[in-house]
């Protein structure tokens, strides 16, 4: 993906999309980010170790294509997303259109595998740090349903209250159900320190929304991620 005619044969607004995520994406700076922030140690090392070495012979997409195995188009919207200069159902929607559709499956296992937070709705499931929360969350239904919410508004940078179970759940309800959630005792401390208030009867979760990923029941046996 080295030059403009590359994208030639999509759309014109797909071609426009990936050219614009590649520009915004090319500069050092991006690179740098993308190192600092989104490689473990060990892609550093598959990299040389050298973020601008890495960045002069590959560039910012390259060193992710490099490392993940998929092609540049896939890079430059998962680099430009990784980045926050493309949004969620943008990156769908990109991805869709050039042929690359994301496999719910393999996406739950990369999110798991990069420690990023992970809830699945059935069978229910949540994962940080690449383990399993080990919580039989069948039997504390109303925790998941709490959980499941919160994590979800994380999702789409909102808070939770009281309104998002029922107009009648009484104001103190998401206090008292966090204060349940987290005294659970499998239930991870880094969670628990993540979970603030943001005014009475109103709680958020503070992770960044890009290491939160919701994966919903699609049909009768298939997962698809759920986007905001």
């Amino acid at each position: 993906m080295s030059t403009a005619t590359d994208v030639a044969q999509f759309a014109p607004q797909i071609c426009e999309g990936l050219t614009d995520c590649r520009c915004r994406i090319a500069p050092w700076v991006c690179a740098q980010r993308l190192w600092d922030r989104h490689l473990t140690a060990l892609d550093r090392t598959r990299l040389g170790d050298d973020a601008w070495a890495a960045y002069k012979r590959l560039g910012t997409a390259g060193m992710w294509s490099k490392l993940r195995g998929v092609t540049p188009y896939r890079a430059v919207v998962d680099v430009a997303n990784k980045l926050d200069l493309l949004s969620d159902s943008d990156r769908e929607w990109l991805l869709r259109e050039i042929g690359e559709d994301v496999d719910a499956e393999e996406a739950k296992l990369t999110a798991i595998a990069n420690g990023d937070l992970v809830v699945v709705e059935t069978p229910r499931e949540a994962y940080w740090n690449g383990n399993e929360i080990e919580i039989d969350w069948n039997r504390h239904s109303a925790k998941w349903d709490f959980f499941w919410e919160l994590v979800r508004r994380a999702k789409a940078g909102r808070p939770v209250d009281s309104f998002a179970f029922s107009d009648d759940t009484h104001r103190d309800f998401v206090t008292k159900q966090k204060s349940r959630l987290c005294k659970l005792s499998n239930f991870p401390v880094e969670l628990v320190s993540q979970i603030e208030p943001v005014s009475r009867g109103t709680q958020r979760l503070m992770i960044p929304r890009e290491r939160i990923h919701v994966f919903e029941l699609d049909g009768v046996e298939s997962l698809r991620e759920w986007l905001p």
